[in-house]
């Protein structure tokens, strides 16, 4: 990612949609089967199978770029961001029907992450180009309501890597609680403590981690960093650095907690380190140079890999941790994130022709 100085805004209103794909249709699949939000190019919903791994649409994919979502804790919604130079946030019915209910402007440039609060009263999306949050209240409904906080990160960045880190630029946002929240800034390498008060942001604290990390993403007290790539444990910053060189993008702590993975892009691998000493650690490709996001969905870890135009699929051993390739669960355009969601009312995979199909 890089920074962009002038930004170009969109018209600042609200626009809504009610759009349905074409040809979905009400069928039963296996009740076994979990709902997965994958975004990229295009955004679609699908159903894993546990047995195979393979993931398989519902329905028509919605021609909206998602590059991260985040879903809402209690209704069958997403909220999508495109990491567009000016960018746009995207609220998704992911129900029997999914469709594009509402889009916004982000009011800033590469918005590249979102939370909901706990208990779904508002949504804080991260620009990364610009350095700023942005605070929307949600209704009942979960639409977007008025912007409560538009707020720029403190700092001037660290400047250790110039082109990186010329200014703060948040890479995501972790609630701890409803009205406390982390965000962590790649560009000033901090992870800053914010307390939420009636759709306001009151910063508590900052925790520097050390000069030239890069902090990208948190997964419980394991952070992983961009810019010097490791997987760093918190609160005393022990660093177990990768065993090759690239930039490292997502990390997901294992279901029972006793390992964390790693996504590293260049190298195009999945690092595993054992959460307890002495911190065993091993690596396996992921078929791509360029692996962007991970999740679990039972003992099965997806990863989107853009440059192969896939999300592939690896079964996980509990107790060692080690991930056996199941190969590609699904094929579509430039993946970017893979969300497990609530379980909702199962639909037949449609064609493009609106009859029922049985691959992915």
């Amino acid at each position: 990612m890089t920074r962009q100085n002038t930004v170009a805004r969109r018209d600042t209103t609200t626009r809504q949609h009610n759009t349905r794909p074409s040809g979905s249709a009400r069928n039963p699949v296996p009740p076994s089967r979990v709902p997965v939000l994958v975004g990229g190019d295009t955004t679609a919903v699908c159903t894993a199978d546990p047995d195979t791994g393979r993931l398989t649409r519902i329905a028509e994919p919605l021609p909206v770029r998602t590059a991260y979502a985040a879903a809402h804790p209690d209704l069958d919604l997403v909220y999508g961001v495109d990491e567009a130079l000016d960018g746009t946030i995207t609220v998704l019915a992911t129900g029997p029907h999914p469709c594009v209910r509402q889009q916004t402007p982000s009011r800033g440039s590469i918005p590249c992450h979102l939370a909901v609060s706990p208990t779904s009263g508002h949504l804080v999306t991260a620009n990364y180009g610009t350095g700023d949050l942005l605070v929307h209240r949600l209704d009942a409904r979960g639409a977007l309501a008025e912007v409560t906080e538009h707020l720029r990160l403190p700092g001037s960045g660290s400047r250790v890597h110039p082109e990186r880190q010329d200014a703060p630029h948040p890479h995501q946002i972790v609630f701890a609680s409803d009205d406390t929240l982390t965000v962590v800034d790649l560009g000033g390498d901090a992870l800053s403590t914010y307390h939420l008060a009636a759709g306001r942001l009151h910063l508590r604290a900052t925790h520097p981690v050390p000069p030239g990390t890069g902090p990208r993403h948190l997964a419980g007290r394991w952070l992983i960093a961009e810019l010097e790539p490791a997987i760093w444990a918190l609160p005393d910053l022990t660093r177990h650095p990768l065993a090759a060189p690239g930039l490292p993008s997502a990390i997901v702590t294992a279901p029972d907690g006793a390992h964390v993975y790693a996504a590293n892009r260049g190298p195009g691998t999945i690092t595993t380190l054992a959460t307890a000493a002495p911190h065993r650690m091993s690596h396996l490709p992921v078929g791509g140079a360029a692996p962007q996001d991970l999740a679990f969905v039972g003992d099965v870890l997806y990863v989107a890999v853009p440059d192969a135009d896939a999300v592939t699929a690896f079964r996980r051993t509990p107790g060692t941790g080690t991930l056996r390739p199941l190969g590609v669960a699904l094929r579509t355009p430039d993946p970017r994130c893979v969300l497990p969601l609530r379980r909702i009312e199962p639909t037949r995979p449609v064609t493009r022709s609106g009859t029922p199909r049985s691959d992915s």
